[in-house]
């Protein structure tokens, strides 16, 4: 606010320099009359309309401004948000992935636990030889030739 006031001064200002210039000339060029005073009238009106089309346009930059600076705010809400939601997403993928990894570790205990007692099984074959019974064989094998 402070910057557009300051803004609106200088131009203000500057403006009456103009105002101000040019009486000075014609002063020095011609006497004053009456007639000046009337030619200064329209002109002056003309000076006041300036202003005020300055002060629609400060007004429209102002808003302009404020908008946009508003839309900034709202971009870096929604960016804050979309990395959050990113963050939380590469977290739950981890979590998963750890999830699997600790899965897999179990499966492959248990099956070395597994194939650790299957090793201290004894054969099926040791089993036919101390019991004396022949094993049946698979239909899909043919018989060796051999026996």
């Amino acid at each position: 606010m402070k910057m557009t006031k300051l803004l609106f001064a200088t131009i203000f200002a500057l403006l009456l320099m103009g105002f101000h210039g040019a009486p000075l000339q014609a002063q020095t060029t011609t006497q004053s009359s009456g007639m000046d005073m009337k030619n200064m009238k329209p002109q002056m009106e003309r000076m006041h309309a300036q202003v005020e089309q300055m002060r629609a346009q400060m007004a429209q930059i102002q808003t302009l401004m404020e908008d946009n600076m508003a839309k900034m705010a709202a971009a870096d809400a929604a960016m804050k948000t979309h990395m959050e939601t990113e963050q939380a997403s590469m977290k739950s993928q981890m979590d998963l992935q750890q999830a699997i990894i600790n899965h897999l570790q179990a499966m492959t205990d248990h099956m070395q636990a597994m194939s650790g007692r299957m090793a201290m099984m004894p054969d099926p074959m040791d089993m036919q030889k101390k019991s004396g019974t022949k094993m049946k064989k698979d239909k899909g094998v043919k018989d060796d030739p051999k026996n």
